[in-house]
Order: C-alpha cells, then structure tokens, then sequence
C-alpha cells in the first residue's frame, strides 16, 4: 500500500513539472504554461476595448498634442494687463483706519482717499469734541525781569511750573498746573500756600479728534495708501484694529 502512495506522489510530481516546462509538456500532449505569464486571464476580459486610463483627478488621460507652431516666446496669461486687473479685482477687501487726527489732519486724510480713488461715503470719519483744559495761572508778564521775579517766587514755594508760550491772552505767564474740570483745578488752588496773584482759568479748547476708517478697500486705492506710508505720508494708515 505504501509503495503505490509513493508511486502515486512521483507520478503526480513528473506531470507537474511536465506541465511547468513547454518540452516535456509538448512530448505529453499538455497545454502547458509559460513562465511567468497566464495567457488565460486575457482571454477572460470582457469588453477590453472599453478601458480607459483615469488621473488623479478622475479626467481621461490622452496623449499630449505637439506643441503648435508659433514664436518661442509667448506671454503667460499671468503677465497679461487683463489678468493682473482681474487678480486686483478678486483680491480679498481690506479694512483700513487713521487717527486719532486733529481738524487739520483729518482734512489732509480725506484728501489722500478722494486721490487714491476711494469712492465719496464709503469711508467713516468719527469726530469728537475734545474737552477743555483748566489751568492755575499767574500773568501775564510782558516784561522779562517781572517775569523772572515771579518764577523766583513760585522756586522759593517748591512749586512745580510752566513757562506759557500761548495762548496770546494768556502768554507769557506761569502754569502752576493743568486739570480736566475747573472743580478740581479750584481744589489744587486752595491748597496753596503764598501764591497771592493765582487763579483759575480755561484754555481754549483744542478743537475735536478724528479716526477715519474705510471698511473696505482693494486693488489700486489699497495700494496707493500704502505708498503714502512707505513715504512718509501726513497720515498714517494701518490696518483696522478688530
């Protein structure tokens, strides 16, 4: 029993590898097959013709076309005037903003948007009034030795002080202190001990403060702006704070 096993096994073997090697597969009739090809997997395709190579991005891939004929230069679509104008176009909004600004520098300010071509009421000007100032004062002094007299006299008191320059009506003179309310510039007077020609008085209002702001801006306008910064423009445009 055994030797008919062993006979069976080697038998089984010989037609193996008969069939692997063309010749002997040829000598027995067998199909046989060819090393490292299986020439029956094509035969089972259906419908081969109808296959077609995919890219990534799931279009067709075709032979690339010759280049056609032409200059050997040409200009980019990038590098043409339409193109640059359409990038500017769709570039994203800027928010831009300037102050605080006096009277003066929020009329220069308004000036640079209407030159930079920002369309009238598409920018915001937001103006307050600043409040006045009230000062303890001692003047006016328009001879330089009763000037210095007093100056000796408010040292000798170990008083601080400011020499006025203006206004008109009030330089030249001493400041002997500067407070938001007349209350409290009337308290601090009070206080004071051997200051006999004091009193208090107001400064001229310094007039309002301005912040102009322009939500959105693009293309040549933001980029003109700009240039007025990189210059040293009279008004200094930054970008909003959020």
């Amino acid at each position: 029993m055994l030797r008919l096993l062993v006979a069976a096994l080697l038998v089984a073997n010989l037609v193996f590898w008969g069939w692997h090697f063309p010749p002997v597969a040829q000598m027995l009739g067998l199909a046989g097959v060819e090393p490292g090809r299986e020439p029956q997997r094509l035969q089972q395709q259906i419908h081969p013709e109808l296959i077609q190579l995919l890219s990534p991005t799931g279009a067709a891939l075709a032979p690339a076309a010759p280049p056609a004929a032409g200059p050997a230069t040409t200009a980019s679509a990038s590098d043409t005037p339409a193109a640059s104008t359409a990038a500017a176009a769709t570039s994203p909004p800027l928010c831009l903003e300037a102050g605080p600004l006096n009277d003066s520098a929020a009329s220069t300010a308004l000036r640079e948007l209407a030159q930079a071509g920002v369309p009238a009421g598409s920018w915001v000007d937001s103006r307050r009034e600043l409040p006045g100032r009230w000062i303890i004062y001692m003047g006016r002094y328009p001879e330089r030795e009763v000037m210095q007299r007093k100056i000796e006299e408010v040292q000798r008191l170990n008083l601080n002080f400011t020499e006025l320059k203006g206004p008109p009506d009030l330089a030249p003179g001493l400041g002997l202190g500067e407070f938001g309310t007349q209350a409290d510039a009337q308290a601090r007077l009070d206080k004071l001990r051997g200051v006999r020609t004091a009193r208090v008085v107001q400064l001229p209002s310094p007039g309002g403060e301005h912040r102009i702001r322009v939500d959105r801006i693009q293309g040549a306008a933001a980029d003109k702006l700009a240039a007025l910064n990189s210059k040293d423009g009279a008004t200094r445009w930054q970008t909003c704070a959020p």
